[in-house]
């Protein structure tokens, strides 16, 4: 339950500073791997200089099985002006989270993710490749996001 309120907790207090975000986006797409299915989620950057800290969580279910993936990357941004595409290329600690018929397990991994946006009007449509290793859990895939 502890672990539940704490990923609720990322979730909310992510949400709640998506103001003060830089860019805050909502992506969904599909993994390969261990996971196998389609997820959804969240996430920000907040630029400092040339990196960004960047938080994400993505959410899946499978055969009953919730998976919670949250994450805070430090990400090294590339922008190649004049109104071209930025690219990104980052890693940071994951914590995953399990629940399968009222129980769950928890663990501390780490992903790797790079991606690319470009700007369009008032949002930043962009796709994002990411890469989760949480103990023997390993998945990679792509998203497709819009940030605002």
């Amino acid at each position: 339950m502890k672990c539940r309120v704490l990923l609720l907790s990322l979730v909310i207090a992510l949400t709640s500073i998506a103001a003060t975000a830089s860019d805050f986006g909502v992506h969904g797409g599909y993994f390969w791997g261990d996971l196998k299915n389609w997820i959804v989620g969240v996430d920000a950057q907040w630029p400092i200089g040339p990196v960004a800290i960047a938080p994400n969580v993505d959410y899946t279910r499978k055969d009953g099985v919730n998976f919670y993936a949250g994450s805070v990357n430090l990400d090294l941004r590339f922008d190649s002006g004049a109104g071209g595409p930025a690219y990104w290329l980052g890693a940071g600690p994951t914590y995953g989270y399990v629940e399968f018929q009222g129980d769950h397990a928890t663990e501390w991994g780490y992903n790797v993710d790079a991606g690319a946006a470009w700007k369009a009007g008032g949002v930043k449509p962009y796709i994002d490749a990411r890469y989760y290793k949480i103990k023997e859990f390993k998945a990679g895939g792509i998203a497709l996001g819009l940030r605002f």
